[in-house]
């Protein structure tokens, strides 16, 4: 039986696509193993894949770094290139432990931050993919992503760019890739140290001679020529069982909520802005459901009453169709669920990607974007009016929501995958 391994690291967001994709490979008679972090294993064991722990779980990686779970994400969220620091820390850890997963596969299929997967299938001489679960990483001269920081603000991107524009994107992209190389010098060099021969992709950020690389995300979030590798979305959230009866209560109990998550990995940094939502959606007179992942009340501190319940988890799928707006981070996983169900959204994003993702939805007409740093309850208070009474957001969030609910990513890209393995 041909074997298939998928590696990827990172929170749900990161993970969800891969239990799709490996359902969907296993669906067509492959043998799938999927390596990730163990703190992961009832999710796949769950799903009916086999699974490999790589590196340490999350309370051996809180506990290393000598920091509390909530220290651990202020830090992530606080610096965009910690994960990849971390990310090589822990690589040769990751090949180690990946080697005899890989051993005698006929492909892996990787996460762009699980780099040591391209090395272990490197060292086995195993073809791989590269999997990207949103489009920022393209830096595509085209449809450039919106990279920003607090003290330069917004990259001086050229938008909807002519040839002019284009030559322009290009400058700034080469000038970013050469500020970002030397962050993965460590990476690089362990590279050399397994005796690898020298690479000019960029670890983390290139797909280093990848038989192909596989966009997991939905054609709507790009424009020009960078579509193309965008397979569509993929939408496994766990959703399957039935909601917690004091979720469906407070769903039934009146109108349409607005609806608050910052995914499984934000709340731990996000209380205020769930917080500033709250009372946001109260000075309208609207209620409101927060899904606040491994957050609770204790963290939000708002004001208890009928009109709010805060709960820790309940499937994205199941409830963003019955909001009246989806407040949320913009990450990857969260905005397609919210295109989706067809709500306007308002985008609190945080770091990485996620200015990015929001800048892009924001950009269908299904959203309003109201940064963290800018984020209080006057000024989200006036996000969430112009999202429920100026009816285009409705509408245009309709619209979008019947072309995404046709994508299939996970077929798509095994489709992809199984013809990659198809005998020349």
């Amino acid at each position: 039986m041909t074997k298939i391994v998928l590696a990827t690291l990172g929170s749900h967001g990161d993970i969800y696509p891969f239990i799709a994709l490996g359902k969907a490979l296993q669906g067509r008679g492959f043998d799938v193993v999927v390596a990730t972090s163990g703190h992961y294993r009832p999710m796949f064991e769950n799903a009916g894949l086999d699974f490999a722990a790589i590196g340490p779980d999350e309370a051996e990686l809180v506990r290393r770094l000598n920091v509390s779970p909530r220290e651990f994400v202020r830090n992530v969220l606080s610096d965009d290139f910690f994960v990849v620091r971390l990310a090589q820390d822990l690589l040769a850890e990751n090949v180690r432990d990946l080697m005899p997963v890989v051993a005698g596969a006929d492909l892996v299929v990787g996460h762009h931050i699980a780099y040591a997967a391209q090395l272990a299938a490197e060292l086995h001489d195993i073809p791989h993919v590269h999997v990207l679960l949103a489009p920022s990483l393209l830096m595509s001269p085209d449809d450039p992503p919106l990279i920003t920081s607090e003290r330069l603000g917004p990259a001086p991107f050229a938008r909807a760019p002519g040839p002019v524009g284009r030559v322009w994107n290009r400058i700034l992209v080469a000038a970013f890739r050469t500020a970002f190389r030397p962050m993965t010098k460590r990476a690089r060099r362990a590279r050399a140290e397994l005796g690898l021969p020298p690479s000019r992709a960029i670890p983390f950020l290139d797909a280093g001679g990848a038989r192909a690389v596989l966009g997991l995300y939905s054609p709507l979030l790009t424009q020009g020529p960078s579509g193309a590798i965008a397979v569509g979305a993929t939408f496994h959230d766990g959703g399957a069982a039935a909601l917690d009866p004091r979720i469906e209560a407070f769903l039934q109990d009146g109108p349409a909520p607005v609806v608050l998550t910052l995914g499984s990995f934000a709340a731990l940094g996000g209380a205020e802005v769930l917080r500033h939502g709250v009372a946001a959606a109260r000075a309208l007179g609207r209620r409101a459901l927060v899904i606040a992942g491994r957050d609770d009340a204790r963290f939000i501190r708002a004001p208890k009453g009928p009109d709010l319940l805060v709960w820790g988890y309940a499937p994205h799928s199941a409830v963003f169709s019955r909001a009246a707006v989806i407040l949320h981070h913009g990450g990857a996983g969260t905005g397609v669920q919210a295109l989706r169900a067809g709500r306007p959204q308002l985008i609190a994003p945080f770091f990485v990607d996620q200015p990015d993702n929001a800048a892009r939805i924001a950009r269908l007409g299904v959203a309003r974007v109201l940064p963290k740093a800018q984020f209080t309850p006057e000024r989200a208070t006036e996000e969430l009016r112009a999202l429920l009474e100026q009816p285009d957001y409705a509408l245009r969030a309709q619209q979008v929501a019947e072309q995404v609910r046709g994508e299939d990513g996970a077929r798509v890209a095994a489709d992809v995958i199984e013809n990659l393995l198809q005998p020349k």
